[in-house]
């Protein structure tokens, strides 16, 4: 158990372990009920209200996802709708079963399955990623008619940073919290050491999206249809459109999510595989880090495809003016969607393994706490 300002970390990585939690479980069950509430505003409002030409249209997340589906493009609908609200939700629903029962001081029917159920949901809960996806959705329709923030984009706010906080709640954690109030938690088994075949999977899974990523820049992401005419635009394009707009700021998250992150990732895990099959012992702590920033940076690349279905809900005035998704919003997305399942396959034991560190530590470096941190003994 872990005292006030400490944390603990692997001696031979640096990967923090643990660390001192501050909350107590029924102070978690407040934000995790709030949390559910301030979603079902965030899906049972409109997000905006657009005004055109005497025309008003208004539109939730769950309309986004509908009309996405209804403009011929089910993979992207079923997709943003899984990562926008499925995941989200059963995310909070697993959380809400399990603080509900330590807060009354007892482990909740499931509890194994719960939190390993709660680690796996966790990476594909995208509402911060939604959020930003509606904000420069608002800047690229500022000036196109006017625009009235609605409930549901307050709602989102809310959730946002909810979930945001949440994400420090892992299977560890829990077991750990579980563990500190005196209850009976099994020990979970030890993972199996990581198999070369793994390796295979993820080169099959980087080589899969980098086929994708060629439509994915090249084609249009979305078709802009008004009384003058019809445009196609691609992920650069939004950008360069964005800049040319004076929204220096938004065209530079925009670029680095869409851009930069995507081929961040791809290089990053192809770096990681290359020198994993070589069996390099070049900055395996410095690859350690870089596999979990390549974990953690994976969802914000479904940024693009986010503000593509908002404009296609929002964006409905007939001849007018309409916004429609196109080939390219979902080949990004399967980019999105191979590139988070290769760096969640990879394992970076493996490339500790392969360069020989394959004893435990726990000998020639035990375990100590301080303000600063807590060494473990455990191995990478």
């Amino acid at each position: 158990m872990l005292d006030p300002g400490q944390i603990a970390r692997c001696v031979r990585c640096d990967t923090v372990l643990d660390a001192y939690a501050t909350f107590k479980p029924h102070a978690w069950l407040a934000i995790i009920i709030t949390g559910i509430i301030a979603f079902v505003l965030a899906n049972a409002f409109p997000v905006v209200t657009l005004s055109f030409q005497g025309s008003t249209q208004s539109a939730t997340f769950l309309d986004a996802a509908r009309v996405t589906w209804d403009a011929g493009y089910p993979l992207v609908a079923i997709l943003t709708f899984g990562v926008g609200f499925a995941m989200p939700f059963l995310h909070l629903s697993l959380l809400l079963w399990v603080f509900g029962a330590l807060a009354f001081g007892r482990l909740p029917l499931g509890f194994e399955a719960a939190v390993r159920w709660i680690d796996w949901v966790k990476p594909w809960s995208m509402v911060p990623v939604f959020l930003m996806g509606a904000l420069v959705t608002i800047v690229k329709l500022v000036d196109l008619a006017s625009l009235q923030p609605g409930i549901g984009l307050f709602g989102t706010i809310a959730v946002a940073v909810i979930m945001t906080g949440l994400t420090r709640l892992d299977s560890e954690r829990l077991r750990f919290m579980a563990h500190d109030m005196g209850l009976s938690v099994s020990h979970p088994p030890l993972p199996r050491p990581p198999s070369p075949l793994m390796l295979q999977r993820t080169w099959a899974l980087v080589i899969g999206a980098l086929i994708l990523y060629v439509p994915a820049n090249l084609l249009p992401i979305m078709y802009i249809r008004a009384f003058n005419g019809s445009s196609g635009h691609t992920i650069m394009g939004g950008v360069i459109e964005l800049w040319q707009m004076g929204s220096y700021s938004v065209a530079s998250v925009v670029f680095i999510a869409s851009v930069v992150v995507p081929i961040g990732k791809l290089i990053g895990l192809i770096v990681l595989l290359i020198l994993t099959q070589r069996s390099s012992e070049v900055a395996l702590k410095r690859r350690t880090r870089l596999y979990h920033m390549v974990e953690f940076i994976g969802q914000w690349s479904m940024l693009d495809v986010f503000v593509v279905i908002l404009l296609s809900a929002l964006a409905r005035f007939g001849a007018l003016l309409e916004f429609e998704p196109s080939t390219g919003a979902a080949a990004f997305g399967g980019v999105v969607v191979l590139t988070m399942v290769a760096a969640m396959g990879f394992d970076p034991r493996l490339a500790w393994r392969r360069a020989g560190h394959r004893r435990h530590l726990g000998e020639a470096a035990p375990a100590s706490a301080n303000s600063a941190g807590a060494g473990t003994a455990q191995s990478a």
